[in-house]
């Protein structure tokens, strides 16, 4: 069966969930959260490459808005009670796609299936990406609607140490894991984010986004009008790039050896007690 895609108003939302959700081939969800009239027209060519997508291979696509806006803190927050909304309505098991709105298919031959699903192991329960900036990003996460991710989710969203922090949510996640074996066991950080998490920056000896890519994220450029002149690029087939400063990739660097030297320790056996 050929799924429908989803961009939902505050209005359709829960019957939207109810009647269109039909999953007999357990294929993937993409979802995306995308919060302002402004900001939803801005992105349209990000948007609609998702929508597109979805519908050439019969993925779910849930955009929603407005409905799950924590007007308290920084939009980015509201990715949890959508992301929780979602996961009650869904399936256990159901593996869900967060990809953020500023994220442009680039080769929609690729499928989510061969693409992204082979570097979540069967024993965890999340797949992250160790960027091309030396940072685990939240702007591209796979991950199963089991009982682990739930609760992951809303102990993310109880983190207010975090709300004005520079990465929001992504901040309360990393420290989630950098502090809980638990959480660390059921998180696969990948170093392939070429393969679903592609970047027009990143340090020298890193790879970023090139035409036949899966996917471009324009994270770290926050004019909207100069992301649309990029996404227009890529789709053309140009490959636009963004210089890092020397001291921005000496900080990515240091970024990127304290981030493998915490997953390091976490993965040696512990000392047994007694």
């Amino acid at each position: 069966m050929r799924l429908k895609s989803l961009n939902l108003s505050l209005r359709s939302y829960s019957e939207a969930m109810n009647d269109n959700y039909s999953n007999p081939d357990n294929k993937p969800v993409i979802a995306t959260l995308a919060i302002g009239s402004d900001y939803v027209k801005a992105l349209k060519t990000c948007l609609d490459s998702k929508q597109a997508y979805a519908d050439k291979h019969g993925y779910l696509y849930v955009q929603a808005g407005e409905q799950f806006w924590d007007r308290f803190r920084p939009i980015a927050w509201s990715k949890i009670p959508f992301v929780l909304d979602l996961c009650r309505r869904l399936p256990e098991g159901a593996l869900i796609w967060l990809s953020d709105a500023d994220v442009l298919i680039t080769n929609p031959e690729l499928t989510i299936e061969n693409q992204i699903v082979p570097l979540l192991p069967a024993n965890k329960d999340m797949l992250m990406s160790l960027d091309a900036c030396g940072h685990i990003n939240s702007g591209n996460i796979l991950f199963r609607n089991t009982a682990w991710t739930r609760d992951f989710w809303k102990r993310t969203g109880e983190m207010k140490q975090f709300t004005y922090h520079p990465w929001w949510e992504n901040a309360a996640m990393n420290c989630l894991w950098e502090n809980n074996t638990e959480d660390f066991n059921k998180i696969e950080i990948s170093r392939q984010h070429k393969k679903f998490n592609a970047y027009i920056r990143g340090m020298p000896d890193e790879l970023t986004w090139a035409p036949g890519d899966f996917l471009v994220h324009f994270a770290g450029v926050y004019n909207l009008q100069a992301m649309e002149t990029y996404a227009n690029q890529c789709l053309a087939g140009e490959a636009p790039s963004l210089k890092l400063e020397q001291g921005e990739i000496e900080a990515c660097m240091a970024s990127r050896y304290q981030t493998l030297q915490r997953i390091k320790k976490m993965t040696e056996p512990q000392p047994q007690e007694g």
